[in-house]
């Protein structure tokens, strides 16, 4: 990825660089006015206590101030997150690595496969795993089997994960998606999430058995 970064015109790689830059201090700046909750957060502490990876499971429309659900920074583990390989994926990804995640690049049109290798193999290591569960073009809130894939490859659990606010907005994104984000307005309370679902291991997968074949991404 690194190669990839350095061909691109410096103007560009400013671009890129200067809306990481913003982006993150948007999201620092939303967090001050946020009063979080946690709800069920034992799941993934009891997890991250035993050093067992999991499959950290959100909704594409909850991706801004998804990186505050994850708590296993306060046990020294990572996240490993899938982004597209597109435009708005590398801005992801940029802004993202400013929180300390490790980016996996892929996308259901470009790089998919490989990207969810890449994935298994963080969750084989140990790492866990973030994955947007529905991806960016949707359909909406319908699960893709890519998630179901990486974490009964991986050895992983899946544990769902939920953003929500008590005072928000739903807005389009800046680029065709069919989902809308969810976005705190200032001085809102908002709850994450977490509940533990036990994940098949070693089963073979039947074809045809998901809503699709493509694995999802942020």
């Amino acid at each position: 990825m690194g190669d990839r970064r350095d061909l691109l015109p410096v103007r560009e790689r400013f671009s890129l660089w200067l809306g990481a830059v913003l982006a993150s201090g948007l999201i620092r700046a939303l967090r001050r006015f946020l009063r979080i909750s946690y709800i069920d957060e034992h799941v993934v502490r009891a997890l991250h206590r035993e050093g067992r990876p999991y499959v950290h499971a959100f909704y594409h429309d909850q991706l801004l101030m998804m990186t505050y659900s994850y708590l296993g920074q306060e046990y020294g583990r990572r996240l490993a997150v899938l982004s597209s390989r597109h435009r708005d994926g590398e801005y992801v990804s940029r802004t993202l690595e400013r929180f300390g995640h490790v980016m996996v690049r892929g996308s259901t049109g470009r790089g998919g496969a490989a990207g969810l290798k890449e994935m298994i193999r963080h969750l084989r290591a140990g790492r866990d795993a973030a994955f947007a569960t529905d991806g960016p073009r949707g359909p909406r809130h319908q699960v893709q089997i890519g998630v179901i894939e990486a974490a009964r490859l991986g050895r992983a659990q899946v544990v769902p994960v939920a953003f929500a606010s008590s005072k928000k907005k739903l807005f389009d994104p800046g680029m065709p998606s069919r989902s809308r984000c969810l976005r705190p307005v200032r001085c809102s309370s908002t709850v994450s999430r977490s509940a533990s679902r036990r994940t098949p291991i070693g089963r073979g997968w039947r074809p045809g058995a998901g809503i699709c074949s493509r694995p999802s991404t942020a």
